[in-house]
């Protein structure tokens, strides 16, 4: 069987009445005939289904399902696309790779094929878009600007629910991260890796694409089973990337690359275990 890799979630949860009218329906049936799968089985399932598809002869899957959640009378919704997501990760691997070694792994003859769908999927929809971001091993430093500590919930304990989970309103969420384009410049002073500025302007744009009155859910998912409670209790990954777009905010570049420096030192071990693996 594939070994799924640890991995974090970013996701968006839209409105339904965000959603055009035939997708609405489709996902009011989709609500009303089973229950929805939980956050966790749900990720569990879907990584699964896509790492299946890489080592089958092509990338094609079957998945296509939805996380929902129902907050104050009112459905949102976070489609899976997974069949998408597979085609945009395997395109960007064969990118990022040298071509031997992407040929390797994801030949031509599996690659052009998938390429030539997703660029008919995206003639056909211009307006598709991807509601989760995935990353294995660590949780990106630009995902903390998003939240503020008060909105983490954190079980923790010998549990199937054990989570770290931060949820808050994508109106927030897009103010905060504008704080911290503001302080890019000082920024790029201060940060020892430039791919983190870039990553942060990537990250606002793609939150521009949703529903203003979305929600936004990080969570750390199957990294919680590599890290025990009292690691968890005492990430303040959020609270140290806030300080340091405070301290930018402030000139005070050397309190601002202390603050960050703590959460690359938090989550470096756990980035080693992926060179590792």
């Amino acid at each position: 069987m594939p070994v799924v890799s640890p991995a974090a979630y970013l996701r968006v949860f839209e409105p339904l009445a965000a959603f055009p009218p035939a997708e609405r329906l489709r996902w009011q049936r989709f609500a009303a005939a089973a229950p929805p799968p939980s956050r966790r089985a749900g990720s569990r399932r879907e990584r699964m289904v896509a790492l299946v598809a890489t080592v089958r002869p092509t990338l094609d899957v079957a998945t296509e399902a939805a996380f929902v959640q129902v907050i104050d009378g009112l459905m949102y919704v976070c489609p899976w696309s997974t069949q998408l997501r597979v085609w945009q990760s395997a395109l960007e691997f064969r990118r990022l790779m040298p071509e031997r070694v992407a040929e390797a792994f994801l030949p031509r003859r599996i690659i052009d094929p998938a390429e030539t769908e997703l660029d008919r999927w995206r003639a056909r929809r211009p307006e598709l878009k991807v509601h989760i971001q995935t990353a294995t091993w660590a949780v990106p430093a630009p995902w903390f600007l998003l939240f503020d500590p008060s909105e983490r919930t954190l079980v923790t304990g010998d549990t199937a629910d054990r989570s770290l989970i931060y949820r808050t309103e994508i109106s927030l969420a897009r103010r905060r991260i504008a704080e911290a384009i503001e302080a890019l410049a000082a920024m790029r002073a201060v940060m020892p890796d430039p791919a983190a500025t870039e990553g942060v302007v990537e990250l606002a744009r793609w939150l521009e694409t949703f529903h203003p009155r979305s929600r936004v859910e990080l969570d750390y998912d199957g990294l919680v089973d590599l890290l025990d409670d009292d690691v968890l209790r005492r990430d303040t990954s959020v609270e140290d990337l806030a300080e340091a777009v405070r301290a930018l905010r402030q000139g005070r570049t050397d309190r601002a690359a202390e603050a960050y420096e703590r959460v690359i030192v938090r989550w470096r071990p756990m980035q080693a275990r992926e060179s590792a693996s």
